[in-house]
């Protein structure tokens, strides 16, 4: 007896899929996992498209923002001001103590 072994292969950008189609698969069964296989290879087209559209959108609204005026920027400066007031604090701090260490 001689056995029949039959490898399908969905060959697509960036992966492989292999389907099974066994030998006891009739080949209205075949046809039905090859369209089944197919169908999710469209699904997952419509949706990488989807998220492309999407995509672009956000690069339109940020490339209108690009340039613009940062609408927090005093506060920014205010904060960065905060922040090296602090920062020199903290080292003031550290050098008495170090020098208290050391004496």
């Amino acid at each position: 007896m001689r056995w029949i072994s039959l490898e399908t292969l969905l060959q697509r950008t960036g992966a492989d899929y292999a389907i099974d189609l066994a030998i006891t698969v009739t080949p209205l069964g075949a046809i039905s996992r090859l369209e089944h296989a197919l169908e999710g290879s469209y699904e997952e087209q419509r949706q990488y498209r989807r998220r492309l559209e999407e995509a672009e959108r956000r690069l339109v609204s940020c490339r209108s923002r690009d340039g613009g005026a940062f609408a927090f920027a005093d506060d920014l400066k205010e904060k960065q001001l905060m922040l090296r007031a602090i920062e020199a604090q903290l080292a003031e701090d550290l050098d008495k103590q170090t020098i208290a260490a050391a004496a």
